[in-house]
């Protein structure tokens, strides 16, 4: 079994009732995108319990000083383009200081995978803000985790460090849960529901169908 230390299984029910709307295979575009955004909103709540924080105070109308605690800290939110957008939008309305990164990563189709589920994956675009201190990788599906593996990697090997990692999904499997730990034991994966298996095109199910194709076509 994974850790349950290292995954946080969200399950609010207004959160569970966005997840079966975008399962739903009659939910539009339109709608598929908000829900999404509205996902990486709740999402971003979340995390923020982990985030460092400090104290502060206002002045009240009443001209009284009264507490308050802010999140302090350098974040970045990464889209896994183009799946992610969606998700990541909503987060920076929690986090409107946060900077935005950018990866584009795509599967290398086969035949058929692997029994391991170790799929090749394309890396071939990366755009990083230069100083953040914590990162928050936002990407809706996490099936073999193949995808996740390989752009933590491209960041490791081209020398971008950080300090705590955040990865913020919709449905995870298992196996996917694994690869990311394997690349990246101390990540904290955030999802609304993990799902039991992956078909034969590596799709999870019972998913949600591809998130990228029904938010964007």
């Amino acid at each position: 079994m994974v850790s349950l230390g290292s995954v946080k299984v969200l399950g609010n029910p207004v959160l569970q009732e966005i997840l079966g709307k975008l399962r739903s295979r009659d939910t539009p575009r339109r709608e598929f995108r908000e829900l999404l955004f509205k996902a990486g909103v709740f999402e971003a709540y979340e995390i923020a319990e982990e985030l460092p924080t400090e104290e502060c105070s206002v002045e009240t109308p009443l001209g009284r000083r009264a507490p308050c605690v802010r999140v302090t800290g350098k974040l970045a939110i990464v889209a896994v383009l183009r799946a992610a957008l969606p998700m990541a939008m909503g987060m920076l309305e929690v986090f409107p200081d946060a900077a935005l990164g950018f990866v584009a990563a795509k599967r290398l189709e086969a035949d058929a995978p692997p029994r391991d589920w170790r799929l090749e994956v394309s890396v071939p675009y990366v755009s990083m803000p230069p100083d953040a201190e914590n990162l928050v990788i936002v990407d809706p599906m996490l099936a073999t985790g193949s995808t996740l593996a390989s752009v933590i990697e491209r960041l490791k090997g081209g020398g971008y460090s950080y300090g705590r990692l955040y990865v913020a999904t919709v449905i995870s499997t298992e196996q996917g849960i694994r690869r990311v730990l394997s690349v990246e034991p101390e990540a904290r994966i955030y999802t609304l529901s993990v799902d039991p298996e992956l078909n034969d095109k590596a799709f999870i199910v019972p998913g949600l169908g591809d998130a990228g194709d029904r938010a964007f076509g």
